[in-house]
């Protein structure tokens, strides 16, 4: 067999490879129960019994007036949101964007009183609501009802759904857009000067005010520059509705979102603080992934086994399925494989090398699952890793109580972190320890403190694997690591 026979059977058997693997995970991932997945297809138009029944019935009504394709938008953009606003806002303004649709009355206090500061020191907020609302030395809005005079204005013939196309040009946020269709607006009626210069980016059409019959045009849209050297900037709308799920597919008003992302991540933002009614809403994408800063050698890493594979949650797996299929439906390798035959390999060969590399395959499958019902020969003992090495966690190992010793484990650290071997001392409000650190990391430690606090004080034995154990010992030696850098600060935490 010459050489390049031999690479030639490699490449088919590598190629083959991918194919077997993708087949067997959209086989697992099309055992899903079918219930856990909404088919979405976008509304057409509104029909005669009006724009908010319309998208009332064609689907659940809170999806249509949620902001969730707006939000996964933003964290596709690399905004990653965060529960704490204080933190983001406070520490990390340039680095921060903010987020407030919905009731602009029901925001925290404690997030309007920083908003001012927030964005002197650079940072970036938009605001969309069509209710009434007043930010002291920023802006008011004012409720309607507010109802076209023209049919020409009227989206779909209705008066209080107005065909936005009073737009300033050349301005990023409404690059491509030609109109906006809102829906029951509110309108702009303050905007203060003191904290930077105001530009009105979209106009409402001549107006009249069910309140008092006045006919008028009313900004929509405005956008204020900091008058401060390093200050932000501020988007207001005076209607959240553009945004909403259920409005995105009408006029311009998807072009508008993805334009107010850009503006939003624009710079290096990482994190964004979406507030809907005057609640945090959590990430909906994993946070992105964080470079340690001492990264662990190859030696102390534990080998995984097929027992954690089994182990992990179904979710997982199915999370993984779904994205190793996109993936390889984007790349198109079904088609690539099939398609890339070597040039230098005879059909027949070729195919041959396919049933070799399947039959391979099949019985390494088959030789793994006898190997899941034996008896497992006993591994080599765990590799001392930093904590876990201390006489306690040997013995407890040795014997199997594995629960103890991660008790004592947990009561040992937090000893060392406060100075006191008095139980009531350990009781660290973890929300409010500093830590200096990235974000996932943060909130490792913070989940790694909340597992000591846990663990020192149950004494009844919960299951808890030496993987769980090891797993324990790396957390503790990271929190006792920050502590001893001192980047990890509290009252309670003693120097």
């Amino acid at each position: 067999m010459t050489r390049a026979l031999r690479r030639s059977l490699l490449d088919a058997a590598g190629r083959l490879l991918i194919v077997v693997c993708m087949l067997t995970v959209e086989t697992l991932a099309s055992t899903v129960n079918a219930q856990e997945f909404e088919a979405f297809e976008p509304p057409g138009l509104l029909p005669s019994a009006g724009a908010m029944s319309a998208m009332a019935q064609a689907g659940p009504p809170e999806w249509h007036f949620g902001f969730q394709l707006f939000h996964l938008l933003l964290e596709q953009k690399g905004l990653y949101s965060v529960p704490d606003f204080r933190e983001s806002m406070d520490q990390r303004p340039r680095q921060t964007a903010v987020v407030l649709v919905g009731d602009l009355n029901k925001v925290p206090t404690d997030l309007r009183s920083r908003l001012s500061k927030f964005l002197a020191s650079g940072g970036t907020v938009l605001v969309a609501s069509d209710e009434s609302a007043f930010f002291r030395d920023l802006f008011m809005i004012r409720q309607g009802p507010f109802e076209v005079t023209t049919d020409q204005n009227a989206y779909q013939g209705f008066r209080d759904c107005p065909v936005v196309r009073d737009l300033r040009a050349r301005t990023p946020v409404l690059d491509g857009v030609s109109s906006l269709i809102a829906n029951r607006s509110g309108v702009i009626s303050r905007m203060d000067n003191r904290q930077g210069n105001w530009s009105i980016l979209a106009q409402l059409p001549d107006m009249a005010d069910g309140a008092n019959g006045r006919r008028s045009r009313m900004p929509l849209i405005a956008e204020m520059q900091s008058r401060y050297r390093r200050g932000g900037k501020l988007m207001l709308m005076a209607d959240h509705s553009i945004l909403i799920n259920g409005m995105l597919w009408h006029g311009d008003n998807a072009k508008l979102a993805v334009n107010l992302a850009d503006w939003l991540s624009d710079g290096d933002r990482k994190e964004v603080v979406f507030i809907v009614d005057g609640k945090p809403i959590e990430a909906m994408l994993a946070a992105p992934p964080e470079i340690p800063d001492e990264l662990p050698s190859l030696e102390d890493l534990p080998t995984p086994t097929l027992q954690d594979l089994a182990n992990l949650p179904k979710k997982t797996l199915l999370k993984f399925a779904n994205r190793f299929v996109a993936g390889m439906e984007d790349a198109d390798v079904m088609n690539e494989v099939l398609a890339n035959q070597p040039a230098e390999m005879p059909t027949p060969i070729y195919r041959q090398a396919l049933y070799i590399a399947v039959g391979i395959l099949m019985t390494v499958y088959i030789l793994r699952l006898m190997g899941r019902t034996g008896q497992r020969l006993p591994g080599s003992p765990p590799r001392a890793v930093g904590y876990v090495s201390s006489a306690v966690g040997a013995a407890a190992l040795s014997s199997g109580e594995l629960h103890s010793a991660g008790r004592e484990l947990a009561q040992d650290a937090l000893r060392r972190l406060t100075g006191s071997s008095n139980p009531l001392d350990w009781a660290i409000p973890v929300n409010d320890v500093e830590i200096d650190a990235g974000l996932v990391r943060r909130v490792s430690i913070r989940e790694g403190l909340k597992k000591l606090k846990r663990l020192a004080s149950n004494s009844a034995r919960t299951p808890m694997s030496p993987r769980d154990l090891r797993k324990l010992a790396s957390q503790i030696a990271a929190i006792l690591g920050l502590k001893n850098d001192g980047r990890l600060r509290h009252p309670s935490i003693q120097d």
